[in-house]
């Protein structure tokens, strides 16, 4: 994984974080983009406490959470928005767009732990986007 206008022989921040394992409650998918967000961003994002084993319980938990009000909808994704996907149209799965290899997703798999998908490639993990959403 390479970002646009960098050295291409210097890794990407987000190379430390593929490969790291999805554990649920410290890594899984919302857990591991909490993380990076504080880590990378400088962000204070709510973790919210939900069996991540659980896509039915993740869903009712994030649609009444407080932290959804600190995020805003947008069209055209930057580094750091997040990314709701889903199998459906109900989202159940979040990660961070990042700017490399002309736009990916950095997200925490429960079967594969933490991968770079680009976005023309999320079909093939199962995923699209349903939303991108900037921290206000």
């Amino acid at each position: 994984m390479n970002p646009s206008n960098h050295d291409d022989s210097a890794p990407h921040w987000a190379s430390q974080y593929i490969g790291q394992p999805w554990v649920a409650g410290s890594s899984d998918c919302w857990s591991f983009a909490c993380r990076v967000w504080r880590e990378r961003f400088g962000w204070d994002v709510a973790v919210i406490d939900v069996d991540a084993t659980s896509r039915l319980a993740s869903l009712r938990a994030f649609d009444d959470h407080p932290e959804y009000g600190h995020w805003q909808s947008v069209s055209e994704p930057r580094e750091g928005d997040a990314c709701l996907m889903g199998k459906s149209e109900r989202p159940s799965h979040i990660g961070i767009y990042l700017e490399a290899d002309r736009g990916g997703v950095l997200h925490s798999l429960e079967t594969a732990g933490v991968v770079f998908t680009p976005v023309a490639a999320l079909p093939s993990v199962g995923l699209r986007v349903l939303s991108w959403h900037r921290r206000r």
